[in-house]
């Protein structure tokens, strides 16, 4: 079991993908698979054809596998087992006509389900388990908004604590997510957002998300055209300049920070704690003066408390509570008072 790998290079971090012998499951690895943390990552995955092959827009599956795949690339560590188990493990065709009634009786996914005399979710994860006994994990994070999931995993001995997945919301799904919740019991956090006095942001493809490092918008600095503000905070980590450019290449900010990751162990400048502070208020400062559409939409936000929610991050993030250090939504607010200031003074 999972003796064949090849490389698998792709568009948000590179990984390896596992044969398990079995048509019906891969695993992928970011990281060594047999020396994995404590309590890692992991994702079990059912396949959904719909949205990672053809981009449909009205669930959620693609988008929890691309931020699993993100939050282990940052880590460089996580394991995801891809279940060939389309249809909450009814099957393609049958899934086709659930949607299929969905659409044209206006009926939300468990009635569809009904309607076609099926059971809501059949899915079984006996394979999963299998390839955990295998790796001897025993403790993991499990990425999933599912308690029948975790309920398996824990009936076989494994200790959980789930990690949320963040859904983007949009017209197409909205009505199918709050469903998933509400009759199927389903945690995800749907509502997280509805204080008025905060918001929250993290991922770049979700509400608020130009407030990210992440988002896809290039500034000039040091006579350099830095793709992200991230690929430029992670590059001035480095006092090599072929550290620095290999960094500013990387084709994604995800990859940026892995890269960044990997060479700080060895080559991380000496006055970097000092200096970091400084070095993402430039690279804010750039985004949010270069770009007058940001400048607005960071300024639209009025006074409300920015907050970069992410278990990843107790420094620049809220760490997921009240705990968090918050420093990019500090520095944020920041930029937002001098930019007021600006616009009046102008």
């Amino acid at each position: 079991m999972l003796k064949n790998w090849c490389p698998l290079p792709t568009h948000i971090g590179h990984g390896r993908m596992y044969d398990t012998g079995n048509e019906n499951v891969v695993v992928v690895c970011f990281g060594d698979i047999f020396k994995q943390p404590d309590k890692p990552l992991l994702r079990i995955h059912s396949s959904c054809m719909a949205s990672e092959i053809f981009g449909a827009g009205d669930c959620d599956c693609a988008d929890q596998l691309r931020e699993s795949m993100k939050m282990m690339t940052i880590e460089n560590a996580g394991i995801i087992i891809y279940l060939r188990q389309e249809g909450r493990g009814q099957g393609l065709s049958k899934k086709i006509q659930a949607v299929n009634l969905m659409a044209i009786n206006n009926l939300d996914t468990v009635q569809a389900y009904d309607f076609l005399d099926l059971k809501q979710d059949i899915r079984k994860y006996d394979d999963a388990i299998q390839i955990l006994k295998y790796l001897d994990l025993k403790r993991v994070r499990l990425i999933s908004n599912n308690p029948r999931k975790i309920k398996s995993l824990e009936e076989n001995g494994i200790d959980i604590e789930m990690i949320n997945t963040h859904p983007n919301i949009r017209q197409e799904n909205e009505a199918y997510l709050h469903s998933k919740n509400q009759k199927l019991g389903h945690c995800l956090p749907l509502d997280e957002n509805n204080n008025n006095d905060t918001i929250e942001f993290y991922h770049s493809d979700q509400p608020w998300g130009e407030l990210s490092n992440f988002s896809q918008h290039a500034v000039y600095l040091y006579e350099q055209i830095w793709p992200t503000v991230e690929h430029f905070y992670q590059a001035q980590k480095f006092p090599d300049a072929e550290q620095v450019e290999q960094i500013r290449r990387a084709s994604s900010p995800t990859l940026a920070k892995q890269r960044a990751h990997n060479l700080q162990q060895h080559y991380l400048r000496d006055d970097w704690k000092l200096i970091k502070e400084k070095i993402m208020r430039e690279g804010l400062h750039a985004k949010f003066t270069q770009h007058p559409d940001l400048r607005d939409k960071l300024l639209s936000s009025d006074d409300c408390r920015l907050v970069e929610h992410t278990h990843q991050d107790a420094y620049w993030g809220d760490g997921a509570g009240a705990l968090g250090l918050n420093r990019l939504g500090v520095l944020l607010m920041e930029l937002r008072s001098l930019l007021k200031t600006d616009a009046v003074l102008s």
